[in-house]
């Protein structure tokens, strides 16, 4: 099927999963937010976000630096923001942390994932395991009085 003229691919970047990555993964997310109109505030708490979720990928998921991480933003008819943050690692949901004991089993040198950043800037997450990789799906929802 084609596409029309009018839609438009989501903006994404592609990075391997090493530390050195997250800083262009953050700056990436905070200038597609910082263009759909976000304020200042709301631009820094997601990006802090994308920092700690981008860690937890590289610590849990992919510990041997062999992945990578691809984040991708659109901006959706109805004026919301979906990020989506899908990596090549092994299974790993960041959003159990905390919740099951035996998601300390996973954590090596007894590290937990942290979410708290996550959590708090972003009220709607979701995780799937797709084929392969770890999905997580980012909901910011519009600017009130825009749409």
């Amino acid at each position: 099927m084609k596409k029309s003229f009018d839609e438009k691919e989501p903006d994404k970047i592609v990075r391997p999963t090493i530390p050195d990555s997250i800083p262009a993964l953050v700056e990436f997310v905070s200038d597609q937010i910082f263009e759909a109109g976000m304020e200042d505030d709301k631009v820094k708490a997601i990006g802090l976000a994308i920092q700690e979720t981008a860690h937890n990928i590289i610590e849990f998921a992919c510990p041997d630096g062999k992945g990578e991480i691809t984040i991708s933003c659109e901006l959706v008819d109805s004026g919301a923001l979906l990020i989506h943050i899908w990596d090549t690692g092994k299974p790993f949901n960041m959003l159990l942390a905390g919740t099951f004991p035996e998601v300390e089993e996973i954590s090596k040198h007894e590290k937990i994932p942290s979410t708290k950043m996550l959590k708090r800037a972003v009220k709607n997450i979701e995780y799937i395991r797709g084929t392969n990789k770890n999905i997580l799906i980012l909901t910011i929802p519009p600017i009130k009085g825009r749409s």
